[in-house]
């Protein structure tokens, strides 16, 4: 009988673990107290009513208090997938041309559409800010744009002075 009750206190562990909702924990301490009952050779009704007894009274005596002390430390709650990206910077991989075109950002190795939010033009490169999301697609402000590169100045022609113009013209 002790193998049952321990069983039964595996049973109610998985539940618990599957729901958080601090009931079938102390169905797991009552199923455990049961089966210390049978193994020191208890019958089989001393045994329900220690199941019964200690599992009641842990819903009805210590779940309340236990609660209230959850209550007031406002555990946050856990954010996942894209409500955990809000707040975090990341490089643009694609251009994201307005409010209604997305490019992409790239966080965690993977890319995510995304749209600014005041409707302005980001470039490849900048670095961006999750602010919010909306459906898939994450909203982000600009937080810093893409330094010009030494290629790009070496790469526009040179502008001619109206001096130089000028002597060329007359010559």
């Amino acid at each position: 009988m002790t193998f049952l009750w321990l069983a039964v206190a595996l049973a109610f562990g998985v539940a618990e673990m599957l729901t958080l909702a601090f009931y079938a924990i102390f169905f797991v301490i009552g199923g455990l107290a049961a089966a210390v009952a049978a193994q020191l050779g208890y019958s089989q009704v001393v045994q329900v009513i220690v199941f019964c007894l200690v599992s009641i009274g842990g819903v009805l005596a210590a779940r309340p208090s236990m609660m209230r002390y959850l209550r007031r430390r406002g555990v946050p709650g856990l954010l996942s997938g894209a409500q955990s990206m809000i707040g975090v910077e990341a490089p643009v991989v694609d251009e994201i041309l307005d409010a209604h075109h997305p490019g992409h950002v790239r966080i965690a190795g993977e890319n995510w559409p995304a749209v600014s939010s005041d409707g302005t033009r980001i470039t490849t490169g900048s670095t961006v800010r999750i602010e919010g999301l909306r459906q898939a697609t994450l909203i982000v402000t600009l937080v810093s744009a893409p330094a010009p590169s030494a290629d790009a100045t070496a790469a526009a022609p040179p502008t001619e002075s109206p001096a130089t113009l000028d002597t060329k013209a007359e010559g």
